[in-house]
């Protein structure tokens, strides 16, 4: 028993470490570190949760537009949220990636989007974000007009019960699971989906005067 807790503290030990690390200046480090909490949180089942709130953080981190170890990042997020039980926290990595998706250049983009895809598979849950239609605030209140003696109707009030208040969608909070994500739509994917239409509009003509042909594969994406 003393053994097995000594194993336990050093491990903790070792873990805040890899933490401190991952906020490191090299981000290229900061993503190795990444990996390998992530190997150690699902086989010994420690700070799982610390584990995905750091790695949502590092979504927004402006080291990863110009990082060289896109790949292994995209590996990471995908292993990561293909193994995520919490269908609530996958939604809210989905929103989140599809916010940040057009400050990245388009090898990187094409294989969010692949991720995506490969996601929806995994978690079919993640389709309610497109099919399921935001909570209505306005079909559960209450009006009250004010009549005068002679029936005339005055401006209506409205009364709100405190306890019907509207949950709404938050991305700015630090863990996933409390930002509502589940509670929204993909708006994201609006935006995401005209500009990646931008760039293949742009590469589609060069593609067809070229005289080689062109195959993409998932593999092949961030060589584009």
């Amino acid at each position: 028993m003393e053994n097995s807790l000594t194993i336990s503290s050093s491990l903790e030990k070792h873990m805040d470490t890899l933490f401190r690390i991952t906020h490191s200046s090299n981000f290229n480090t900061s993503i190795q570190a990444l990996m390998l909490i992530e190997q150690l949180a699902t086989s010994k089942h420690v700070a799982v949760d610390r584990f995905f709130r750091t790695l949502y953080e590092s979504l927004l981190d402006p080291r990863l537009i110009t990082s060289s170890k896109h790949a292994l990042y995209l590996n990471l997020l995908y292993r990561a949220l293909r193994s995520d039980l919490n269908i609530k926290r996958v939604k809210t990595f989905a929103k989140r990636i599809l916010q940040v998706l057009t400050l990245h250049q388009p090898p990187f983009i094409c294989g969010i989007l692949y991720l995506l895809r490969e996601l929806e598979t995994t978690s079919p849950g993640l389709k309610s974000l497109l099919s399921d239609p935001e909570e209505n605030d306005d079909a559960d209140e209450e009006v009250f007009r004010d009549v005068l003696e002679n029936g005339a109707d005055l401006t209506p009030r409205e009364q709100h019960d405190g306890n019907s208040r509207k949950v709404a969608y938050d991305g700015r909070k630090r863990d996933p699971e409390h930002s509502n994500a589940d509670k929204s739509c993909l708006w994201e994917l609006v935006s995401s989906l005209r500009h990646v239409l931008c760039f293949f509009l742009l590469t589609f003509p060069r593609s067809l005067s070229s005289t080689t042909s062109t195959h993409l594969s998932p593999s092949s994406l961030l060589a584009f």
